[in-house]
């Protein structure tokens, strides 16, 4: 089946013709208008010069590519499908302007998506081309490539071939430096080609995040160590506040900060490796000790390479540093790639280890001392007392991490889930308490998303032990405070009011609507959103030569930002709730406004099994996707009206039920074909 437009993004972004036949193409070709994109003058991003097309699945194959880009000490910007859904043409075009060097990969027709992954690559690779960029195209495996690609294409069969391709990759980039060569895109730059809104991804702006970044009262607690877990909806910032305190802490030479980031993929790995052979009593025990041991190597491996020079000049470093060393040597753990690939050679060792001993054996109850056995190759205990010796000379230990949410299964979060992040948090309470014994400052910072941390709360017994913090976003003019920031930074402009920077760059209303509040409203009040709707409606007025952002920007920006928001909240609550996956397509061309009974009517008939019909309602609630309102009062209220608690909407709705009207929210009308203005009968 061939990927539907909406679902690569591209081209939809910027407009497209369609053909039947070469008859029809003829035509098109012949007759058609074109006018070149203008897109934004960016200049040469120094401080992260790659721009990398991830895939959607993280296989060992994916992680081992970026992990050699790391090794080559490179930052990189990407495009992540897992983080944002669809690609528009005007970002791939205006973050390929910023690189010297672009690196995608060609996916076999045997895996999920091929053709989606395929179609942005070849637009990424022809914009890389056409501006003379460093290029590098991998493909595993002797797939066909395509004729035109056929004399570029860098094929890999392991885990060395792809270390040679990214090391010959490198120096072309070295050489994109020297050469310091721009694209230029227009030579009449207006003030919307020089405005950049920045990335609404933190980890594609983590260089520069620094120069705009608000500093608000949830980073505050989270620096201070006040603060374990770090709970926020996809896009609400939990990223950012990871980036600053890892970069803020880093710089002061005598912390320990550890950035981690296990990918998903690991973890279903790790299911599948070992897990399923544990009698459910061993699981935890199990799990924990893993977590604990990981996080010890790791903190160990952090220690070793921060201070490998360092310690040869400091006389108070110098023995316990060696100690460490031989010590740490001995568990023959992965010294080079990154985090993900420490881990997952982890993995195969345990899971041959008890292959070893239990061959395929399943329900097996582990004593204590055979997992300890089956993790450590040899005496933990000197291991981790050479640790404490060691970081007695150091200030503080940061542990964050992220991600751990990230790329779970189309098939929703099972049992083991759960247990995987319940176990993670005992171990960071766990290694917290025992240092803490030693006088070691330890902070450990888990970042989740708020759907996931509502269900592994529902689903353990063992609550709020742990000190959160909500980043959740309710005040408007905050989110307006994070544009005038970057509008700011970006333009080098002196401080001023945002209401003034903002008529510069934008007309004052739309429909009748403050523009701002307009666009903040349809954002879910999330900084990812807002910053997404913002680019869109600018995209569209800077290949148009606008001035500023006009009227028809914003709708056409609105229109297309309405099917990336469709796009993403979608898969959000598929990964909660798999049997209500393509829920919101049920309400295309649907009344803006339901009664309880026609709502009730519309989902029962594409909900399986019966009986989740309540359920799907208060997670379409709890992702804004629909709000109430009272028949009497015309004002909409969304989750968000209700600082994001679920029981004070449905008190809210309990109490006025009899006259309580379900709202589809507006961000979603264009992308479900909802015509708005019309009056309807409940």
């Amino acid at each position: 089946m061939d990927p539907k437009i909406a679902e690569v993004g591209i081209f939809d972004t910027i407009g497209y013709l369609e053909y039947n036949n070469s008859d029809e193409l003829y035509k098109v070709l012949l007759h058609s208008k074109t006018n070149a994109l203008r897109g934004d003058a960016p200049k040469l991003n120094n401080k992260a010069p790659l721009y990398i097309l991830e895939q959607k699945f993280k296989t060992d194959y994916a992680t081992r590519i970026t992990s050699r880009i790391k090794k080559a000490r490179y930052i990189y910007r990407s495009f992540d499908p897992n983080e944002t859904p669809r690609l528009s043409a005007n970002d791939a075009i205006n973050q390929v302007s910023q690189s010297y060097g672009v690196l995608v990969s060609l996916l076999s027709k045997e895996t999920t998506d091929h053709k989606i992954h395929n179609l942005r690559a070849a637009f990424i690779l022809g914009l890389a081309h056409g501006m003379e960029k460093a290029v590098c195209v991998l493909q595993h495996g002797d797939d066909p490539v395509p004729i035109d690609y056929r004399d570029f294409v860098n094929v890999y069969y392991n885990f060395d071939d792809i270390d040679t391709i990214v090391a010959e990759f490198a120096a072309k980039v070295v050489e994109a430096f020297q050469d310091g060569h721009s694209y230029e895109t227009s030579r009449d730059t207006t003030i919307l080609q020089k405005l950049d809104f920045g990335s609404s991804s933190a980890e594609n702006e983590m260089k520069t995040l620094q120069g705009y970044y608000l500093k608000t009262d949830a980073f505050n607690r989270a620096l201070r160590g006040e603060v374990q877990l770090v709970v926020g909806r996809k896009g609400s910032g939990k990223s950012a506040i990871f980036l600053q305190i890892r970069d803020k802490e880093r710089s002061k030479s005598k912390n320990i900060v550890l950035d981690l980031k296990p990918e998903g993929y690991k973890l279903i790995k790790f299911k599948e490796q070992i897990l399923q052979y544990l009698q459910e009593g061993t699981l935890s025990h199990t799990i924990t000790a893993f977590w604990e041991y990981i996080l010890l190597l790791e903190i160990c491996h952090r220690v070793i390479e921060n201070d490998k020079s360092r310690h040869k000049i400091d006389t108070n470093l110098f023995e316990p540093y060696r100690a460490l060393a031989e010590s740490y040597k001995k568990e023959h753990y992965l010294t080079e790639g990154d985090f993900s690939e420490r881990m997952s050679k982890l993995m195969d060792n345990l899971t041959s280890s008890y292959k070893i001993k239990f061959g395929q054996s399943t329900n097996i109850r582990l004593s204590i001392p055979e997992i300890t056995n089956l993790l450590h190759k040899s005496d933990i205990s000197a291991l981790r007392n050479d640790l404490v010796n060691y970081l007695k000379h150091k200030d503080k230990v940061w542990l964050l991490l992220d991600n751990i949410d990230k790329g779970w299964p189309s098939s929703g979060l099972q049992h083991e889930d759960f247990l995987i992040m319940r176990t993670l948090i005992d171990a960071l309470r766990n290694i917290q308490r025992s240092l803490s014994k030693e006088r070691i400052d330890l902070y450990p910072i888990l970042f989740l998303r708020n759907d996931v941390y509502e269900l592994l709360v529902e689903k353990t017994s063992d609550r709020q032990k742990e000190a959160k913090e909500l980043i959740d976003w309710v005040d408007p003019d905050l989110l307006r405070e994070i544009l005038r920031l970057r509008i700011v930074s970006s333009l080098e402009i002196e401080t001023d009011t945002f209401e003034n920077i903002w008529r510069k760059i934008c007309v004052s209303h739309y429909k009748g609507e403050e523009t701002s509040q307009y666009l903040i409203e349809r954002s879910l009040m999330r900084p990812r959103f807002l910053i997404n709707i913002i680019n869109q409606c600018k995209g569209f007025a800077v290949n148009l030569n606008h001035i500023k952002i006009e009227a028809d920007d914003i709708e056409k920006g609105f229109r297309s930002y309405s099917t990336d928001l469709l796009t993403d909240i979608n898969y959000e609550i598929r990964d909660v709730l798999p049997e209500a996956e393509n829920i919101l397509y049920t309400f295309i061309a649907s009344e803006p406004e339901l009664s309880e009974n026609k709502l009730t009517n519309l989902l029962e008939e594409v909900v399986p099994p019966q009986g989740l019909t309540a359920k799907v309602v208060d997670l379409l609630l709890w992702h804004g996707f629909l709000g109430v309102k009272r028949i009497s009062d015309d004002t909409p209220h969304y989750i968000y009206n209700f600082n994001y608690n679920m029981p004070l909407l449905k008190g809210f709705i309990h109490k006025f039920k009899r006259e309580i009207v379900y709202i589809i929210n507006p961000s979603f009308w264009p992308s479900l074909l909802i015509e708005q203005g019309k009056k309807y009968q409940y």
